[in-house]
């Protein structure tokens, strides 16, 4: 998208935007439609951008597809084209323009004290001087400020603007008045008060009708560029899977999977099904000639782990991923070079880089993991407004000739393991105590009150920042990923990957897999003075674990790109208490 329009890559779509957010573009603030209407009107199929995960989408999208924003480069149109509906949002201006006052008025209608103009220039002035406030509710739903209703209080006449008077440095200094019948109100009171929703859905376009029931949650007035009218929600997965990218590629084809999973389930699948069925699906020649040479054993290999049968016993995303990566730091992957040049894996761990670190406290030997090849795929399922912890998560799932679909994005890069090898972590202290009742006091059983993740979360915040300092990549560019297994409340595996990702098939350049030969200083810098900080004693005494732990931006609260709990669960006086 470019101008007028504001640009967006791919990955800032998924990660940042999305549907039903605000754009602010050159020629006014849209909102970003549904993804079926962006389909529509390229008049392409979300297939044809797809993107292949079969354990993510079977284990936590319920079998719903992904597909990807296609650029102006892949549809052949110029870059100053806009391919993405938008709505102009929100529909009512302030024309600044007037003294003593200013005026309010709606886009169509456009300003009575302003001389007459085309229609093309009143949608332009519009645009501009478009009003910065809009009405959210924590169901997720956006519309514009009812401006009748706040003046009037549910009567009214028949006018079509408003006169706003004053302004400057407080909301309770402006009154908005109609010019009809003189009735004011002040904005200050206004943006305090709860109003009734609308139910209105942005992204879908329309309005409901305000007189048939609605959403049941109070609205609040809040300015459109507030970084909570919107946060989206992510999902992401980790392509660990011992097989060249080009074979991957391959396979996944859509058509070609579905005909070979029908054979694989019965049993029926062998070398000549195989060869039929890509045949069958259209490939290539020069794709057929690739999977002819290469071997059998490793196509029916990559099959087994694109469809399941090849995964651990791990019945969620997370656990899998921990066992692959502790298995990858135990043995290597691959195992072997490949033997096809050209062809490099999509998640590689060099079994004789793997380090093992002592840290400063003497309990635990840390196990360090260089991962120097890895893919993710990270999807948008939906977004919140205003609260996270209370707001209904709205999906931005679409449907498109009976499948259902997600947005997303494919990522490369590179990344870190750290974990206790074969030990199993044991805290011990009163931070830890407090951390365990409040994780078994939890009602919903939340993994991230658990001390040991709490543990390994705020060691991953210490270590975002020492690793910044000589990785070359700045801290808001290194992501976490936290895992713990339990078992019957008993914890089985534990671990954290620090990893840095980037569209393109080319990744990173190894700037973060280079420290794990130098740990020790990386680990000794993040640790140092950890049970101190400059905020003390506010920091230390001031939150209780009942509510948080000892954290500020000072010691150890990361950026949201990085931290994947939005800085919650984290206390550096658990970690200073259990030194590695």
């Amino acid at each position: 998208m470019s101008r007028p329009y504001q640009e967006v890559r791919p990955s800032q779509f998924v990660t940042t935007f999305g549907p039903g957010s605000i754009l602010e573009t050159g020629s006014g603030p849209v909102v970003l439609k549904s993804m079926n209407a962006l389909f529509n009107a390229i008049d392409r199929q979300p297939q044809d951008f797809e993107i292949v995960d079969e354990r993510l989408s079977r284990l936590e999208l319920d079998g719903a597809r992904i597909t990807r924003v296609p650029t102006n480069a892949e549809l052949e149109r110029s870059s100053d084209t806009p391919i993405y509906p938008t709505d102009g949002f929100p529909v009512w201006s302030l024309c600044t323009q007037h003294r003593p006052h200013q005026v309010l008025y709606e886009m169509v209608n456009g300003c009575p004290e302003c001389p007459p103009m085309s229609s093309q220039q009143r949608r332009e002035k519009a645009g501009r001087e478009a009003i910065r406030f809009v009405l959210a509710c924590e169901s997720g739903h956006l519309d514009d400020v009812y401006w009748h209703g706040l003046v009037h209080q549910g009567g009214g006449c028949s006018t079509k603007h408003y006169l706003w008077h004053g302004g400057g440095r407080a909301l309770r200094l402006v009154h908005i008045e109609c010019p009809r019948c003189h009735a004011t109100a002040n904005f200050g009171q206004a943006y305090a008060k709860s109003w009734r929703c609308s139910g209105r859905i942005v992204e879908h376009g329309g309005r409901p009708d305000r007189d048939a029931v609605q959403c049941t949650q109070r609205a609040r007035i809040v300015q459109r560029g507030a970084a909570n009218l919107r946060l989206s929600l992510l999902q992401s997965a980790l392509t660990i899977m011992d097989m060249p990218t080009r074979l991957h590629d391959v396979l996944s084809n859509r058509s070609l999977m579905g005909a070979l999973g029908a054979l694989y389930r019965r049993g029926l699948l062998d070398q000549v099904e195989f060869m039929a069925e890509a045949e069958r699906a259209g490939l290539s020649p020069d794709v057929i000639e690739y999977l002819k040479q290469t071997p059998w054993t490793e196509i029916s290999k990559a099959i087994d782990q694109l469809l399941g049968a090849g995964s651990t016993a791990s019945s969620s995303l997370r656990g899998d991923e921990l066992d692959r990566l502790r298995q990858a730091a135990t043995r290597g992957v691959p195992a072997v070079p490949h033997p096809h040049p050209g062809s490099p894996p999509l998640f590689e761990v060099r079994q004789g880089d793997v380090r093992h670190v002592q840290g400063p406290g003497g309990c635990h030997t840390l196990r360090v993991a260089p991962v120097s090849r890895l893919r993710m795929v990270m999807v948008q399922t939906g977004y919140q407004r205003l609260d996270p912890q209370r707001a209904q998560r709205m999906s931005t799932a679409f449907d498109w000739n009976g499948a259902t679909w997600y947005p997303g994005i494919e990522l490369f890069g590179e990344g870190i393991f750290i974990d206790f090898g074969d030990e199993l972590p044991v805290l011990g202290g009163s931070r830890a105590s407090q951390w365990s009742r409040r994780h078994l006091n939890d009602p919903d059983g939340n993994t991230s009150l658990h001390p040991v993740h709490v543990w390994w979360h705020t060691l991953s915040h210490r270590l975002l920042r020492a690793l910044s300092l000589d990785s070359g990549y700045s801290s808001a560019a290194i992501r976490e990923r936290v895992y713990l297994s339990l078992e019957n409340g008993r914890v089985v595996g534990s671990g954290l990957l620090l990893y840095t990702v980037q569209p393109g098939g080319d990744g990173t350049l190894g700037g973060l897999v280079a420290l794990v030969s130098r740990f020790e200083n990386v680990l000794s810098y993040a640790l140092r003075d950890v049970d101190s900080c400059s905020n003390d004693p506010l920091c230390q005494e001031g939150p209780a674990v009942g509510a948080e732990g000892a954290a500020c931006y000072s010691c150890l609260l990361a950026s949201e790109t990085s931290c994947e709990h939005r800085n919650q669960g984290l206390d550096r006086l658990l970690l200073a208490e259990n030194l590695p």
